[in-house]
């Protein structure tokens, strides 16, 4: 089939029920596979009924691929040879990598690369295409991510992951990464700050307002930031709070007795969403990107410099120490998952999960912290 296409015609064409065909330009020697799918992309014959793909509309123009195509054949005409270079954009490449890189993981590893990839690396490449990505791009990006080091970090292994993932077989949109030696922006800091009780109160005095009871569930229980964020109000039952496993990072569920300060906590959040600490969407939890935000205004109103939020699950389990609590009941509060000599097996077959212990191990916490916060006020 051939007509001279043009912008119009390209929209007006039609998806098959099944299979795919091709509608040759008058014009050039281009021509559109349209596909069952909804694809619509341009194509030129280099001969012996051999078909080259140029990209997909929409992607790149009319106007683009009746140039590219004529390149094309005068490549071959004058014998010279040129490595296909793919127009795939960046946004698609992401799509793709975001279902195909991710299928039969944890959802919130998935949720988290997506966010880095989204809130970062789109905005600025978008529809570019992967081939005309340069380090010095990525790095660009980077650069303004200098005050959130963390963030930095673990944006930059998230694009890197994608880059490299855009050079395997079958798909090859790139030759060779442009992160291929790049020095990550940064390293994972292996903290040993344990906060003082004089800072420990300064934090929990500090951190009021909406968000404020994260930070103080994090000095209460020792939990990670990331799964404390997710709490939902539906986990609550009996008295205990249980973060189910696909949220936590090891995989295995985690039961929380609930005290008094935490239930006071947990009670001061008033909205009637799922989640105790909603995004700006009631229905969705709170953005793990906003840590950084938050973080830097509680330094300011504390006055408390120079820490992470790990600091606190340090300190958690420092305080434990000191509060004779047994090594195998900090662990398990810690909900580390061989901690105190539990192998493989006991992660199988033991079932119990300390309530009792934890219950009164966080009873000592708690009444320990009230005499904190008292005495540093």
């Amino acid at each position: 089939m051939r007509a001279l296409l043009t912008d119009v015609s390209l929209r007006a064409l039609k998806v098959p029920s099944s299979g795919q065909y091709t509608v040759w330009d008058k014009a050039s020697p281009i021509g559109i596979r349209v596909s069952a799918g909804g694809a619509k992309t341009y194509i030129v014959l280099i001969g012996s009924g051999r078909r080259r793909t140029l990209g997909k509309v929409g992607i790149i123009s009319l106007a683009e691929a009746r140039a590219e195509a004529r390149r094309v054949l005068a490549e071959k005409t004058l014998g010279l040879t040129k490595p296909k270079v793919s127009s795939v954009s960046f946004s698609s490449a992401t799509s793709l990598f975001l279902e195909q890189n991710y299928r039969g993981k944890r959802p919130r590893t998935k949720h988290e690369v997506e966010r880095l990839l989204t809130k970062h690396f789109i905005p600025v490449f978008g529809k570019k295409p992967v081939a005309e990505i340069t380090d010095g791009d990525v790095g660009g990006v980077l650069s303004k991510l200098a005050r959130v080091p963390s963030e930095q970090l673990h944006a930059f292994r998230a694009v890197r992951a994608m880059l490299k993932w855009c050079t395997r077989p079958p798909r090859r949109y790139i030759a060779h990464s442009p992160l291929e030696g790049y020095e990550p922006p940064g390293e994972d800091r292996k903290g040993t700050r344990v906060l003082s009780d004089k800072e420990l109160a300064r934090i929990w005095h500090a951190a009021t307002g909406a968000y404020g009871g994260l930070f103080r569930l994090l000095i209460l229980w020792g939990t990670r930031n990331g799964e404390t964020a997710r709490i939902k109000r539906a986990w609550l039952d009996d008295g205990v709070l249980t973060i189910p496993g696909e949220v936590t990072k090891n995989g295995r569920a985690h039961v929380i007795p609930l005290l008094p300060l935490a239930r006071s906590v947990l009670s001061d959040q008033k909205g009637a969403g799922p989640y105790f600490f909603p995004g700006k969407d009631s229905d969705a939890h709170f953005n793990d990107g906003s840590w950084g935000k938050l973080k830097s205004e509680l330094d300011r109103v504390s006055g408390v410099k120079n820490w992470q939020l790990r600091d606190i699950r340090r300190t958690f389990r420092t305080n434990m120490a000191k509060l004779k609590v047994s090594r195998e009941v900090a662990e398990v509060l810690l909900n580390h998952v061989t901690g105190a000599n539990r192998n493989d097996l006991d992660e199988i077959y033991n079932k119990y999960d300390f309530l009792d212990e934890k219950r009164a191990a966080l009873a000592k916490w708690e009444a320990r912290l009230r005499q904190i916060l008292k005495e540093k006020q």
